[in-house]
């Protein structure tokens, strides 16, 4: 008239085997992701710039400059999108965005720069550079094994 009490629950070896296994796939996946949120991170700053850019040409048709020629001396128009993610603030920025005129003061040239900053300061692509003629480049040391070519395509 003895009855058999099933025991029910985990065993020690059963629950360290689940979480070496849980590990080994987060230490997979974790890099991944990162790399993931990285490159659309990228993506976005890179479709800022050619916004900033086209609003750059659409200035210059308009003013045939690219500063504003109003007051004593020629300055810098304020661009549509100074950070990236659009309107973001404080630790959220992950790229700052710059007009320059090239040479100094040039009303008929211009640079835009994408820095990086915060989460993305760390970056194998480095800064971002667009000028006036549609060229694209990097500058500041890529890292990763990065190009140019594949910092703006990827």
């Amino acid at each position: 008239m003895h009855r058999k009490i099933a025991v029910r629950g985990f065993t020690l070896i059963e629950l360290m085997v689940t979480v070496a296994i849980i590990s080994i796939i987060s230490a997979i996946a974790y890099p991944s992701y990162r790399e993931n949120v990285r490159r659309s991170n990228r993506a976005e700053v890179r479709a800022l710039i050619l916004e900033n850019a086209q609003y750059m040409e659409r200035f210059f048709t308009e003013n045939n400059s690219y500063l504003q020629t109003s007051g004593a001396a020629p300055t810098a128009p304020v661009l549509p999108n100074l950070v990236s993610p659009r309107g973001a603030t404080g630790a959220k920025v992950n790229y700052t965005l710059a007009f320059s005129a090239l040479p100094a003061r040039s009303a008929t040239t211009f640079s835009i720069d994408a820095v990086p900053t915060n989460y993305m300061a760390s970056d194998a692509c480095a800064t971002y550079t667009y000028n006036h003629l549609g060229q694209k480049g990097t500058s500041g040391t890529l890292g990763a094994g990065m190009t140019t070519d594949s910092c703006w395509s990827k």
